[in-house]
């Protein structure tokens, strides 16, 4: 697709977006129905939400289809392209907003604890860190599926070396354990190429196995405001969206104790570059020390840890 017609889409896209969003907020707005600010924001939300993921999609799409961009200068390499560096922390501020919100309208009515605030501005913080939550998750599904690259998924026939890999960064006892349960070689130590073990098989599937989660819950409980969801299927939607949401705080809490820990990984997820001598030490130092592998190589094409290899 050429840069003129992948431009298009993007402001086609845009164009939809705000016309939606211009309709829905104008009929809200407009006093021709008796609703609360709260009812008034669920309206807003669930009519706004196929324009957000439709815009995600374009994105992703944009994104994917673009030239190819420099994988390395001088010792710096390219761990992240620009659009996932971004994509990366709109979702950060969509999780900032929509989890302690979300997480807090579940306990504040079990605890019967209430704020100052009105229960409708909640809810809103709410709508808007989800509608970031689900543009993220568009934009990247869309970008992942075109693109082709799967360097943080295990490669088919690949699982077992990646957890082997990842069995052998927990802690000694904790390991050693997992790979009784699975069945696996520790004997001979597997070698990170790209990405970690740690974030191979496990932190990028239960991302994904979270977002996949929360993502359709959401959905589900949005929709019954415009189609008639049945009772049993809203009950288990809201109760997997509070256990997804519950996944997702761990999730977050588990992904900052383990970059900050790892600092060359959290500069590249604000720069999308990381020197190549600090990745090294990174993949090195991953695993627990066992028996001597070659050195992994860092083929100038395909540097260690890049995510994509578009600039956007």
């Amino acid at each position: 697709m050429g840069t003129a017609a992948r431009w298009v889409l993007v402001l086609a896209g845009l164009a939809i977006l705000a016309a939606g969003a211009y309709v829905s907020f104008a009929q809200s707005g407009s006093g021709a129905q008796p609703w609360d600010p709260e009812l008034s924001d669920n309206f807003v939300f669930m009519r706004v939400v196929p324009f957000v993921l439709g815009l995600g999609a374009v994105i992703g799409l944009y994104r994917a289809g673009g030239r190819k961009g420099t994988v390395r200068r001088g010792d710096q390499i390219r761990r992240f392209s620009v659009g996932t560096v971004i994509g990366h922390w709109i979702a950060a501020v969509g999780f900032v907003l929509a989890l302690p919100t979300g997480l807090w309208q579940y306990l504040g009515g079990i605890l019967d604890v209430h704020l100052d605030l009105p229960l409708y501005l909640i809810y809103r913080i709410h709508y808007i860190g989800a509608a970031l939550i689900l543009f993220s998750v568009a934009n990247f599904a869309a970008y992942w599926w075109v693109n082709g690259d799967r360097s943080l998924w295990p490669p088919r026939g690949g699982w077992r070396r990646h957890l082997a890999g990842f069995a052998l960064e927990l802690p000694p006892a904790l390991g050693t354990r997992l790979a009784a349960w699975l069945r696996l070689d520790l004997d001979q130590q597997p070698r990170p190429e790209r990405f970690t073990f740690y974030e191979t098989a496990f932190s990028f599937p239960t991302w994904t196995f979270a977002l996949v989660l929360i993502t359709i819950t959401g959905l589900l409980k949005a929709m019954r405001y415009i189609y008639p969801v049945p009772g049993p299927v809203l009950y288990w939607a809201s109760t997997l969206h509070v256990a997804a949401m519950v996944l997702l705080t761990l999730k977050v809490l588990d992904h900052l104790r383990y970059t900050l820990a790892r600092w060359p990984l959290m500069v590249a997820m604000t720069r999308g570059w990381v020197s190549e001598s600090a990745l090294r030490h990174v993949l090195d130092t991953a695993s627990r020390p066992g028996p001597r592998q070659p050195e992994p190589t860092l083929p100038a094409g395909a540097p260690a840890g890049v995510a994509g290899g578009s600039e956007r």
